[in-house]
């Protein structure tokens, strides 16, 4: 089934089947096959998304989960770290590809020193299969994940959390413009994607376009961050030519910039909200969407004005995403917005 909640399911069955269907994904992606297959890194590759997904779907319920997330979580993020060493070799290589497409002389050199780092290192088998374990502990657990709320209170304090992060994450990034900042913000956004694809039933054309929008943003900041990937690794090769490193390198900020004013644009407006407009606002599609479970009512005798529909309290307040003026990403947040 997909990576999002559903009206036949209750949030717990849904939360129980989407870490089912993601660790063993990400488990089967693992154990087949050999670690220095072609596929290989492919392979890697699925696993570590599936792992993202069911780490934010631990984050979007962590207060339902209690004591319980945090266990897991931990468990999620050491299998992520045993597959991050080849994700970064094989980076640096096609970053480096994407800047300089024919590299000719001491660019070339750079080139085949980076491919050779690449080709070299390869996650040994124990690596992948410690990994495999993580996961299924963290797997075994999940069925038995304590009963969660049935409604929006259980996951209105765990979005309210990811969206005010990410919030608050981009304002540091553009007050301190460093790679450890940007890629921050970069981990929150992916939160805030994956919660907006399990909650793409509750207006599915505004979250396909939200969910759309972030994974652009995530996208320009992996990007950037890739690129700090490259300036790492070339910084480990001194022997290499200056020359040819410094044209790397500028070509590399050149990029980073345009990336980065492409995050600014998408940020401003997907952080266009207070957190507790955006809930608000999430709160309100979940319970018109919840709302279409219900039978319709019996016609009214003729001339009797149906009842307001039950989802719209009386103080009722008009939430428009733009409410923000440019001024508001300047003050320092509330906790929680």
């Amino acid at each position: 089934m997909a990576y999002r909640l559903t009206r036949s399911e209750s949030i717990h069955q849904a939360a129980v089947r989407i870490a089912d269907e993601e660790l063993g994904e990400a488990i089967a992606r693992l154990r087949e096959g050999h670690p220095d297959a072609p596929d290989a890194h492919t392979r890697v590759h699925a696993a570590r998304k599936a792992i993202k997904r069911t780490r934010a779907l631990a984050r979007l319920l962590r207060d339902g989960l209690g004591a319980g997330f945090h266990r897991d979580n931990l468990d999620l993020r050491d299998a992520a770290r045993r597959l991050a060493e080849r994700r970064d070799a094989a980076v640096a290589a096609d970053v480096f590809d994407h800047l300089v497409p024919t590299p000719e002389g001491a660019l070339a050199a750079v080139r085949d020193r980076l491919a050779a780092v690449r080709d070299q290192v390869v996650a040994s088998e124990d690596a992948l299969h410690a990994a495999a374990d993580d996961l299924a502990r963290v797997r075994s657990r999940s069925g038995d994940w304590p009963p969660l709320a049935r409604g929006w209170s259980v996951l209105e304090p765990g979005l309210k959390t990811s969206y005010a992060q990410g919030r608050r994450a981009m304002r540091n990034a553009f007050a301190d413009p460093t790679p450890a900042a940007f890629h921050a913000w970069r981990k929150r956004v992916k939160d805030l994607w994956y919660h907006t694809q399990l909650l793409h039933n509750l207006w599915k054309c505004v979250q396909a376009a939200w969910a759309d929008a972030l994974e652009q943003l995530s996208d320009a900041l992996g990007e950037d961050h890739d690129l700090e990937v490259l300036r790492v690794a070339l910084g480990q090769h001194p022997d290499l030519d200056a020359a040819a490193r410094r044209h790397v390198l500028a070509r590399a900020d050149a990029r980073s910039a345009e990336l980065r004013a492409r995050a600014w644009s998408l940020g401003q407006r997907l952080y266009a909200e207070r957190p507790r407009r955006y809930v608000a606002r999430l709160g309100h599609y979940w319970q018109v969407w919840r709302d279409g479970e219900r039978p319709a009512t019996e016609p009214r005798p003729c001339g009797q004005a149906d009842p307001p529909p039950t989802s719209l309290s009386p103080d009722f307040e008009v939430i428009c995403p733009g409410d923000l003026v440019a001024e508001d990403l300047a003050e320092k947040p509330d906790k929680n917005g």
